[in-house]
């Protein structure tokens, strides 16, 4: 698709545009009324001049004629003249070029031949000099383009560049103009506005909801906590309830991670951990959704690897790619490769259908021939705004022999 020219390219080229027809067609205009009037000026002063001749010369006079002019009848006219017809005639005689009217009277023939070498010289002055006014009139159309172009834009661009930033709807520029960039800037204003208040609206809710649910979360895996210990003897009732400490540990992390994702990324302190740390956390939680599957959890990594993050945020995102491969892969592996700068999640599971694989990250989007599976979990959508909150970046590829993998990218943490 070929590009579009950019709003202060298209104000230059339609000056340039316009400079070309008006100063073409004047030029034009000056060319032609040229050689109109200097055919009829000629032609009427060659015919003045054959009338005196024919009128004086049956007396034996001939009339006083300018230096460029010479007369000539019967047999002193040159050859290559006098078979030409009688009328008026723009041909080179020698090396000269004339203009040579011819008229018969009587049984005589006679001609006024004009020499026109200094009127083929001011014509080409007069030409060039039309040239020279085209070629400034382009320069002058191009410069004044590019000058009213910028005039033009400014003001467009100094409301994007406020709209880049994040300005307040008080501080956009040309709020005041009365024409059509102060129409877009009031309503870029009340956007900003609306946008504005929506955010904080969705900011509050979601700080108000987990902060009231951080204290019911805290009793129910205190709870938990206490009821596996005290059904250590009973392997029934043990794996209920190491099934509730473990979904109200997983919705605490997430009550956190939310209240962290409520607050704006500038405001949050990234201490420097250690990302190796996180993920062995991470699989010991998976490892009960491993149980009584032929699956190997498998770890490969050669170093320690330290990022500039909150950890419930790294905890987050890695532990829901993490229980995602467990829970949907039935056999095979769950392989976890971390190096500088990158975090790889790959299984032998059922993989994810085509048709969601481009909307994956969207919320309330799932495969429709997933397992059902349980526990909470913040979804891909969460993984999507955690990642994009703290600077990192995901993206889902699949390995030819199937399953699914999750690459995560991050900011490399070189030792000062």
């Amino acid at each position: 698709m070929k590009p579009r020219l950019s709003l202060k390219q298209s104000i230059s080229l339609t000056y340039i545009l316009l400079a070309v027809i008006v100063a073409g067609a004047f030029s034009l205009v000056s060319y032609i009324s040229v050689e109109v009037i200097e055919e009829q000026v000629i032609d009427a002063r060659l015919s003045k001049m054959a009338d005196r001749l024919i009128e004086l010369q049956p007396g034996g006079r001939m009339p006083d004629a300018p230096p460029d002019i010479r007369f000539m009848i019967d047999d002193r006219i040159p050859a290559e003249l006098r078979q030409l017809p009688a009328g008026s005639h723009e041909v080179g005689l020698g090396n000269r070029h004339v203009h040579v009217l011819l008229r018969d009277h009587g049984s005589s023939r006679y001609a006024v031949v004009q020499e026109v070498d200094e009127l083929e010289h001011t014509e080409l002055v007069i030409l060039l000099s039309l040239a020279i006014g085209f070629a400034v009139s382009l320069l002058l159309a191009a410069v004044l383009g590019v000058v009213c172009a910028k005039r033009i834009i400014a003001p467009v661009a100094a409301l994007a560049e406020a709209v880049g930033r994040n300005a307040g709807p008080t501080e956009l520029p040309s709020l005041s103009a009365q024409d059509e960039i102060g129409i877009l800037a009031r309503a870029f204003a009340k956007r900003t506005d609306e946008l504005q208040q929506f955010l904080q609206r969705e900011r509050l809710f979601t700080g108000d909801v987990s902060h009231e649910l951080r204290t019911p979360l805290t009793i129910m895996l205190g709870a938990a906590e206490v009821l596996t210990a005290q059904l250590a003897d009973r392997p029934a009732q043990l794996a209920t309830a190491e099934r509730i400490r473990r979904v109200a540990a997983e919705a605490a992390q997430g009550v956190s991670a939310l209240l962290l994702l409520a607050r704006v990324p500038e405001s949050l302190d990234a201490p420097r951990i250690v990302l190796n740390s996180i993920i062995k956390s991470e699989i010991e939680r998976c490892r009960p959704l491993l149980h009584g599957k032929p699956v190997e959890c498998r770890l490969d990594w050669s170093e320690e690897v330290s990022v500039h993050v909150r950890p419930e945020l790294a905890g987050i995102v890695i532990g829901n790619l993490l229980r995602n491969a467990c829970r949907h892969t039935e056999q095979g592996q769950v392989l976890v490769q971390l190096a500088a700068g990158r975090l790889v999640i790959e299984d032998t599971g059922s993989g994810i259908p085509q048709k969601v694989r481009e909307r994956l990250f969207e919320r309330f989007v799932h495969g429709d021939d997933l397992p059902a599976h349980e526990g909470t979990g913040l979804g891909l959508s969460i993984v999507k705004r955690v990642v994009d909150h703290v600077g990192w970046d995901v993206r889902l590829e699949i390995p030819q022999a199937g399953g699914t993998r999750f690459v995560l990218t991050f900011p490399i943490v070189r030792d000062s």
